[in-house]
């Protein structure tokens, strides 16, 4: 029975320290952090797909997939990049995304 009080008054502590600006904070940064792990393993993912079917575009993803910064943009990619039948459509799909971020880019 103590056990389910002290647990009760612990969980209030907490409640009282995720209030606290430096809490936010962190979490924040935490989850900015993540984020980043995130897009950086869909980066790698894709230019794994981009070199197992399409060896000769490595050079051309290489060149485009890191300037990509959102993931909806990078889920799109990586399944027209799968779904492709030919190179051809996958260069067409790469230069796309190359071209979309270049002009997301000078918006900025």
């Amino acid at each position: 029975m103590e056990r389910g009080i002290d647990k009760i008054v612990n969980t209030s502590k907490y409640d009282i320290l995720r209030e606290t600006w430096i809490y936010q904070e962190i979490k924040q940064e935490v989850v900015h952090e993540e984020h980043q792990q995130f897009l950086q393993a869909q980066r790698q993912l894709l230019m794994e797909i981009v070199e197992a079917r399409f060896p000769r575009l490595l050079s051309l993803a290489t060149s485009i997939v890191p300037s990509i910064t959102e993931l909806s943009a990078l889920h799109a990619l990586i399944l027209c990049i799968s779904k492709a039948r030919l190179e051809k459509d996958a260069r067409q799909s790469l230069n796309r995304a190359g071209q979309t971020e270049k002009s997301a880019g000078s918006m900025l």
